[in-house]
């Protein structure tokens, strides 16, 4: 309504309990009627208004943000959970150690002890699971095939052996070949193809030392005889030539007729008693013909002075050798074959070329030389 200088008065809905007027809407609605307006609403009207504009005004004062720093929260969530998954993922379990397998030999002595003890340092030193396969019972002739099977089901990558035959190591490679498995030979090397490498040594050389070491017992003079007992085993040829050749070296001696007594022990004793009778010395080729000769000397005791050379390492062997029944073994390290085995094998696992052919040391040593700290390691390689 107007006043009276024409002015618009507000208009006074009701009056409050101290007496007051107060002032109405002047927003009227339809019919003259206020739309009406609860306290809530009022208030709650009020608070949005003034966050609201506060808000616009604060951002309207700040100063705009550089990007990078706005997306660093972004970039931290991957990180963080990245970390997350790395501290609560569980360690991989180390590789398992690849596995090589020696098989055993047909005389399971001194000498393939000591191949063992080799190979089982190296594969330690190497980082390999090393399986000793011992021969199974089967077909005659067959254990060494028969035990290289088993290793190769079992996973073996390189089968070491020292062969019983070349008709065994020739099926041994046959199957090795067919697992993609190598072969590596200890001891003897047959002339087999598919042998990866093959760890021997030199047995004319061998036999040299032996002629050698009987033509200084007997101070260059005298009778001699050479006793072999399997002439058809590997390397007793070039064996036998060497020693010829180096008794050769002396006009003194006489070399008796070579004699082969098999490998019957009641043969190899029936030509060492022969023997014992027309020579001054016997170089036995071969095991069984060293312990013939060895045992026929203890049977007649005193009155024996024949002298004896042989060759291996086997425990009753060197216990004559000790005893002074034989006066020389030509030996071998049986360790530093089934080492450096162990050794080709590794370089061939690595993928690196091994050697082929490796040629081991032979010495001949004595009664007395045997307790030198060097021979201690090379027939007893247990010893520290």
């Amino acid at each position: 309504m107007k006043s009276d200088d024409g002015t618009d008065r507000p208009i006074f809905a009701y009056t409050s309990r101290e007496g007051r007027r107060r002032p109405a809407s002047r927003a009227v609605g339809e019919g003259g009627r206020r739309p009406r307006t609860t306290t809530w609403a009022r208030r709650t009207g009020g608070l949005i208004a003034r966050w609201t504009g506060g808000l616009m005004r604060s951002q309207a004062s700040r100063r705009p943000r550089p990007a990078w720093l706005l997306a660093m929260p972004l970039l931290a969530v991957p990180l963080l959970a990245a970390a997350g998954c790395a501290g609560s993922a569980e360690p991989s379990p180390p590789p398992s150690p690849r596995l090589a397998a020696l098989i055993a030999p047909q005389t399971d002595g001194a000498l393939a002890g000591a191949i063992r003890i080799g190979a089982e340092a190296a594969a330690k030193e190497f980082g390999y699971r090393l399986e000793y396969v011992d021969k199974t019972a089967g077909r005659p002739g067959a254990g060494q095939v028969e035990a290289a099977g088993r290793a190769l089901k079992a996973g073996a990558e390189a089968l070491l052996l020292d062969p019983d035959s070349e008709q065994q190591l020739d099926e041994v490679v046959r199957l090795a070949r067919a697992a993609g498995a190598a072969v590596i030979t200890l001891s003897d090397a047959y002339p087999v193809g598919g042998v990866a490498s093959a760890v021997t040594i030199d047995n004319r050389e061998a036999g040299r030392q032996a002629g050698a070491a009987m033509a200084e017992l007997l101070g260059g003079y005298g009778r001699v005889a050479v006793l072999g007992a399997d002439s058809s085993a590997l390397g007793y040829a070039e064996r036998q030539e060497g020693v010829l050749e180096e008794l050769a070296r002396h006009p003194d001696i006489t070399i008796a007729k070579g004699y082969s007594c098999g490998m019957s022990s009641d043969g190899c004793a029936e030509a060492a008693r022969q023997l014992m009778d027309e020579t001054d010395g016997i170089v036995a080729l071969q095991e069984q013909g060293v312990l013939s000769s060895a045992k026929e000397s203890l049977r007649r005791g005193a009155s024996s002075e024949v002298k004896i050379v042989g060759f291996g390492s086997e425990t009753e062997q060197l216990e004559l050798l000790q005893d002074g029944v034989i006066d020389r073994l030509v030996v071998q390290s049986g360790f530093n074959a089934g080492y450096l085995g162990m050794r080709q094998a590794d370089l061939l696992l690595r993928g690196e070329k091994p050697e082929a052919r490796i040629t081991l040391a032979t010495k001949a040593v004595s009664p007395d030389s045997m307790f030198w700290m060097d021979n201690q390691k090379l027939l007893f390689p247990f010893v520290k």
